[in-house]
């Protein structure tokens, strides 16, 4: 086995996946999505995995959705962030970061892309205070949602439309 390249190059690659009502069609691609999540460290203003506590940050949602059945889509995102603690100590730290944050879908234009479908894409800033989060190893989650109507007055859940992106190791610490 060979070491690794020294310096080695960050890996701030995500697990994400997303589905739409279409995923389990003959036309998959008639309506799909894509997400993805980012930290940032909002003093030196870089995507991080590893950040000190006392320092703000930001975490980035980005998504979009695809396909030739998307001009009829409409209601509001529901986006929250989730934090867990994957090192085995106890902690403050847990459970949902920060409010679930809305954004009214056809607050995004939308765009005419090639082979005749459409896209609409968005971008929702979650901004933290420094000491938001305990010094620790996580793992931090962004889930997608989408309610029927409006978001000042959301009605239910689609069912079978969720985004999800993964942040597999997030450290905090304490210089």
């Amino acid at each position: 086995m060979a070491a690794p390249p020294c310096p080695q190059p960050q890996d701030n690659s995500v697990l994400s996946g997303f589905i739409t009502p279409a995923n389990d069609t003959a036309a998959p691609n008639s309506f799909a999505g894509s997400i993805t999540v980012s930290v940032i460290d909002t003093s030196e203003n870089e995507v991080v995995r590893i950040l000190e506590s006392p320092d703000p940050f930001q975490v980035l949602v980005e998504w979009c959705i695809c396909g030739e059945l998307i001009q009829a889509v409409a209601g509001c995102w529901n986006v929250s962030l989730y934090l867990s603690r994957i090192d085995g100590i106890a902690g403050p730290t847990q459970g949902q970061l920060g409010t679930t944050e809305t954004l009214q879908v056809d607050s995004s234009p939308l765009q005419t892309v090639p082979t005749e479908s459409f896209q609409r894409c968005y971008s929702l800033p979650f901004d933290f205070p420094g000491n938001t989060v305990v010094p620790g190893v996580y793992t931090l989650i962004a889930i997608i949602t989408l309610s029927t109507v409006s978001c000042a007055a959301p009605g239910p859940l689609v069912g079978d439309l969720l985004g999800y992106a993964q942040i597999p190791v997030l450290v905090f610490f304490v210089d």
